[in-house]
C-alpha cells in the first residue's frame, strides 16, 4: 500500500485518513497539510486506487470489508505501543475506517466520519443475492458513470481541464482538484495517462454494499464523530436516526455542505480533526 505522511516522521502516527470511492490519499493533501505542524498524519491509498498495487477483481467485490482488512493491516503496522490514532475517512473511507476499527478496535482512539455511505438494509441485502445484485449494479447511478467514465488522457493537463468546473468537482476549493490528478494518474509508455481507479473498479465498488454498517457503528468501543452533509448526505438513516446511534456517536450537520464538504470547507474538517484528536490524546489501547 502507498501511503502518505505530513508531520515528523519520528513522531507516533496520530492521525490516520482513508478516502472516498475514486480518489487517492493526495486529493486531501490541503486539508491534511496544516495538521503536520501539530501531528504525525498518514493518509492511505486503498486497493485499486492511487499508487497503491494490491490486485483487484471486480466482479469478486460484494462489500468493503477487503478495504477494511488492508487498513487494519497497515494500522497495524504503524500503531506505536499503547498510542493508537484516531481514524478518519470520507464517503467510502469513512466506512472503511469504521468497519477496521469494530473489528479491531485496539488500533484506534477515535473516529471522525465525514458523510459516511450508510445505506437502507434492503440494500445490504440485496447486495449479497448475485441476481438481485447485477440488478442493482446496473440500475446504481454512481455505478453507471463510473464504467462510462474515460480513463486515458493524453496528459494530466488534459484531465484537469476535463474535469474542472463540473460535476462533483464544480464546488471544490481551487488546488484540490490538481492534487487529485497528481495522486490519481499512471503514466503510460507512449506517454499518456490511465486514471490509477480503474472505472471497472470504481463501479464495482460504488454497488458493494453488503457489509452491515449500522451494527459496525453500534458495537465500535471508541468515541466516533459524524459530520453529514445538508445537502446529499449519504449519512441519510444515520440523520434521521441520531438518537438511536449511542451514546459514544456525535452527529453534527455541515451548514451549507454537499458530500464534498471536505473540499469545499476544510477548515471546518480540520477543527473537528483538532477537537478530535486533543479529546482522545490520552486514550490508550485495551
Amino acid at each position: 500500500m502507498h501511503a502518505l505522511a505530513f508531520g515528523d516522521p519520528a513522531r507516533p502516527v496520530d492521525l490516520l485518513f482513508v478516502h472516498a470511492t475514486g480518489f487517492n490519499a493526495a486529493t486531501y493533501s490541503q486539508l491534511l497539510a496544516p495538521l503536520g505542524e501539530e501531528h504525525h498524519v498518514v493518509a492511505l491509498d486503498m486497493r485499486g486506487h492511487g499508487r497503491t498495487r494490491l490486485p483487484t477483481r471486480p466482479d469478486r467485490l460484494r462489500d468493503w470489508l477487503l478495504y477494511a482488512r488492508d487498513v487494519a493491516a497497515a494500522a497495524a503496522a504503524l500503531v506505536t505501543a499503547g498510542r493508537p490514532p484516531v481514524f478518519a475517512g470520507h464517503s467510502m473511507g469513512a466506512v472503511v475506517a469504521l468497519q477496521a476499527l469494530a473489528a479491531q478496535p485496539r488500533l484506534g482512539r477515535g473516529l471522525l466520519l465525514l458523510d459516511p455511505v450508510l445505506m437502507p438494509e434492503s440494500v445490504r441485502w440485496g447486495t449479497r443475492l448475485p441476481g438481485l445484485r447485477q440488478l442493482m449494479r446496473r440500475g446504481n447511478p454512481m455505478a453507471q458513470a463510473a464504467i462510462r467514465r474515460r480513463a486515458i488522457f493524453p496528459d494530466a493537463e488534459a484531465v484537469t481541464a476535463s474535469y474542472r468546473g463540473r460535476g462533483a468537482f464544480r464546488t471544490w476549493q481551487p488546488g484540490f482538484l490538481e492534487d487529485y490528478v497528481a495522486g490519481g494518474l499512471i503514466t503510460l509508455p507512449d506517454g499518456s495517462v490511465r486514471l490509477a481507479c480503474d472505472p471497472a473498479w470504481e463501479a464495482a465498488t460504488y454497488a458493494a454494499h453488503g457489509d452491515d454498517r449500522l451494527a459496525a457503528l453500534r458495537r465500535i468501543g471508541v468515541p466516533v464523530r459524524i459530520l453529514a452533509a445538508e445537502h446529499g448526505s449519504t449519512a441519510g438513516r444515520a440523520v434521521r436516526s441520531r438518537d438511536r446511534l449511542g451514546p459514544h456517536v456525535h452527529l453534527s450537520v455541515v451548514p451549507g455542505g454537499t458530500h464534498f464538504f471536505p473540499m469545499e470547507q476544510p477548515g471546518l474538517v480540520r477543527d473537528a480533526l483538532r477537537q478530535l484528536l486533543a479529546e482522545s490524546a490520552g486514550a490508550q489501547v485495551v
